[in-house]
């Protein structure tokens, strides 16, 4: 069995792992009749709907969406070069 690093452990790793810690304890408590997290549940799916619009209109906003003929003739240039025509 290999030793632990954890020095080489990325920060995005760190971040699952107490997410999962996190969620997991909360489920425990919640079994047990305990309330960890003290929101109720039309306030975290209005929270999760943000943060999902939030996320995809930023997506959205940030992948290149040839909208004018302009940018759709730049696209079948760019297009046309990569394939080797």
């Amino acid at each position: 069995m290999g030793h632990f690093n954890f020095k080489g452990v990325s920060l995005s790793v760190w971040a699952r792992l107490i997410t999962l810690l996190a969620v997991t304890a909360n489920l425990i408590a919640s079994l047990m009749g305990y309330k960890l997290i003290p929101f109720e549940d039309e306030q975290i799916a209005d929270f999760v709907s943000g943060a999902l619009m939030a996320i995809v209109s930023l997506y959205t906003a940030w992948k290149n969406n040839s909208l004018t003929v302009e940018a759709q003739q730049a696209d079948a240039l760019m297009k046309a070069k990569k394939s080797g025509k």
